[in-house]
């Protein structure tokens, strides 16, 4: 949830939506992975944060009280709206992750982008999103987002290969099957080419009303992360709190479904 879409992407008309606005307000927890992160920062009242795909506003109710300064920043006017009435104290703007031009070079110590609002870029345009977030950081500063891992995708397959469910009745059938061909009609040709080291997949989110999620194996990311100049990169599963250096070769075998990474900026000097 975090970029301006082209005229007549449904991305951003679903998350308008406002039922889907009120459905991501129900989820208001941090997730294991992130309150890691959170504590890792040091003393929150010292930094100025960035919360990018801020969505319903589920990580600015934890991050936005606690910080010196807080911008929350998304697509969609009404999940901005939704926040801006929720949390009146503090400023939520709509924005372009791709192009953050209202936010200053090296203004801000911690950036954030949840809930694999990266993915809804596609892989062209994902790093111009990690360099905007690079840019906005001030030296030694942190970058944090999770992102849709690859290694997960066979269970997403797997998911969507209809087998007749005798225990259920006509109607879990009949949905069962509509679903399974809903897969093959949007990812005609995933199933020959797993498995994929990255790929962009319609994996039935928001009942298949989505341009497609960009899914990457974890060591793919974390070298690329390195390819543009950012250090000390570290994963964590996303339902974990326990930092990974990523150089272990356990990263490229992390089996979750996302996974966050975080890293750093180059310290001044």
């Amino acid at each position: 949830m975090g970029r301006m879409t082209k005229p007549g992407d449904r991305d951003r008309a679903t998350y308008d939506d406002p039922m889907f606005v009120a459905s991501y307000d129900r989820d208001r927890a941090l997730q294991p992975a992130e309150q890691a992160i959170a504590d890792s920062l040091g003393p929150l009242g010292q930094l100025d944060m960035v919360d990018l795909g801020v969505g319903a506003g589920r990580t600015a109710r934890h991050f936005a009280p606690a910080m010196r300064s807080y911008l929350g920043i998304d697509y969609a006017p009404g999940m901005v709206a939704h926040c801006r009435r929720e949390l009146p104290g503090f400023r939520f703007e709509v924005g372009d992750a791709c192009r953050l031009d209202f936010v200053a070079d090296a203004s801000c110590d911690f950036v954030l982008f949840s809930y694999n609002g990266i993915d809804h870029v596609g892989f062209e345009e994902r790093g111009q999103v990690l360099d905007e977030m690079a840019r906005i950081l001030r030296p030694g500063g942190t970058l944090a987002f999770s992102s849709h891992n690859a290694n997960f995708l066979p269970e997403i397959v797997a998911r969507f290969c209809w087998r007749l469910p005798l225990q259920d009745g006509p109607r879990a059938v009949a949905r069962a099957l509509r679903d399974s061909l809903l897969f093959r009609y949007h990812n005609p040709t995933l199933l020959r080419r797993m498995p994929v080291a990255q790929a962009v997949v319609n994996d039935g989110l928001h009942n298949f009303r989505s341009s497609g999620i960009c899914y990457i194996r974890p060591d793919l990311q974390v070298r690329e992360l390195r390819a543009r100049g950012l250090q000390d990169v570290r994963c964590l599963r996303h339902d974990q709190a326990t930092f990974i250096d990523g150089a272990d070769p356990v990263v490229a075998a992390l089996p979750n479904p996302w996974i966050y990474y975080v890293c750093r900026t180059a310290p001044a000097g």
